[in-house]
């Protein structure tokens, strides 16, 4: 199938790659069908084109690029919708926003998108968990983790090195 899209001109759709969600996305119940482009091959970002409206498109990325301690509960009635046998063929996205500097782009984390990969439906949630907003800005969330890890890896150097002065086994 052929999709004229704003972005990316007219693209073919193989069938098998469209993925439904049923209730739409926030602010978008009448478009229910999508496909997830690659921005680049290298890059973590991709495009959710709508295949329904293609002057629709969002960026989405993984949440546990930038933040890898994101957590997300889904309820009985939302792993029924999803049709998820098993937490393997689950996938989270989340939205990202990219202003004119780039470097202020934010991700939503309060509302996911839930892809189950083996039958290509698809569900937008709404977290309660109040750590989680409409907007966290993803270069600020990586600085926090690299700081996080990189205390986390001295404090390991300093323990073993503790250990080392103290005749202790460090196996």
């Amino acid at each position: 199938m052929k999709v004229q899209t704003s972005r990316f001109g007219e693209i073919e759709v193989d069938e098998g790659d469209i993925i439904r969600l049923p209730e739409g996305l926030i602010g978008f119940p009448e478009l229910v069908q999508y496909v997830l482009l690659d921005h680049d091959t290298d890059s973590p970002f991709k495009w959710l084109q709508s295949v329904d409206d293609g002057s629709m498109a969002f960026v989405v990325i993984s949440p546990l690029t930038f933040r890898p301690d994101y957590t997300v509960e889904v309820t009985e009635d939302e792993i029924n919708v999803l049709e998820l046998k098993d937490p393997e063929e689950a996938v989270i996205s989340v939205i990202v926003t990219i202003p004119m500097d780039p470097k202020k782009m934010s991700a939503n984390l309060k509302a996911p998108l839930i892809f189950n990969l083996s039958n290509r439906l698809g569900k937008q949630l709404i977290v309660k968990d109040p750590q989680y907003q409409t907007k966290h800005f993803i270069m600020d969330e990586i600085k926090k983790h690299t700081k996080k890890e990189a205390q986390s890896d001295l404090k390991k150097a300093i323990q073993s090195a503790a250990q080392r002065k103290d005749g202790s086994s460090t196996t």
